[in-house]
């Protein structure tokens, strides 16, 4: 069964959150090439509408866009209403964004957006997505984590938080489900040149992964584990997490990001 192609394991249609760039892109631009239909979630219609038809005409296949902000309470009465007709068979959890900076500093209207979009949207999407797919004993669901959701990181508090959430709800799901047929995975990169595209350096070269080749080895990954950490350099980062105390990993993980801002 594993070693079949996507959509005869899952099905016609998947749903990528965060689709009109970085990650969620490549995860549409893969998928497409596989013959999967796509429905490609975001706020930005413009890039969606272009980005549907590029791949609709390149891969013939069918593209629907969904405008919408996880960050709304009720962003899911109108997402469900535009793909009734679908049948789902692969969610993409991938939307997500970071607040960088002290909390008590930071805006706390920024900070509970995080959390609605990071936590709250992708429970929302799991819960309804994942009933449908029950109904069908098939189906797979990916969440976007992220390395840094191994440990706590100081000036990205809430983002590291929100990434320990996604893993450690996928990680509970994919037991849940897996009597149905279901398979969900964890997906933790480090950095991509999506987000750090002024990365240069050795440290770049060792750490920075293209976003083709993490989404690459996720699709891969997607029914044969149910964490896949990205890279080389990021599977040694957390592995050696396991034996550093907490408080010391947190003051290292933080001294990284305060530097990144500079």
């Amino acid at each position: 069964m594993k070693d079949k192609s996507l959509k005869d394991r899952y099905g016609d249609w998947a749903l990528i959150t965060g689709a009109s760039s970085g990650m969620g892109e490549e995860f549409a631009r893969q998928m497409a090439s596989q013959g999967i239909n796509l429905v490609l979630l975001a706020r930005r219609s413009e890039r969606l509408d272009a980005l549907g038809s590029e791949l609709a005409k390149r891969y013939g296949i069918q593209c629907r866009s969904v405008v919408a902000d996880l960050n709304a309470q009720d962003f899911l009465t109108s997402v469900a209403e535009q793909t009734a007709d679908l049948k789902i068979g692969i969610l993409v959890n991938n939307a997500g964004f970071t607040n960088q900076g002290e909390f008590l500093k930071n805006d706390l209207a920024a900070e509970e957006r995080l959390v609605n979009v990071n936590c709250r949207a992708v429970t929302t999407l799991a819960h309804h997505y994942g009933r449908l797919m029950c109904q069908r004993e098939r189906g797979a669901i990916i969440f976007t984590a992220s390395i840094v959701g191994f440990t706590s990181v100081p000036l990205w508090g809430t983002y590291a938080a929100s990434k320990s959430y996604d893993l450690l709800f996928a990680e509970a799901l994919a037991v849940e489900l897996k009597p149905h047929n279901i398979d969900v995975m964890a997906l933790c990169p480090g950095s991509t040149h999506t987000e750090f595209a002024n990365y240069e350096g050795f440290l770049a070269k060792l750490f920075v992964m293209k976003s083709d080749d993490v989404v690459g080895g996720a699709l891969k990954s997607l029914g044969r584990k149910t964490v896949h950490i990205a890279g080389l350099m990021n599977k040694i980062t957390v592995f050696s997490l396991r034996f550093i105390p907490r408080r010391i990993a947190a003051k290292l993980f933080g001294t990284l990001v305060r530097n990144m801002a500079h």
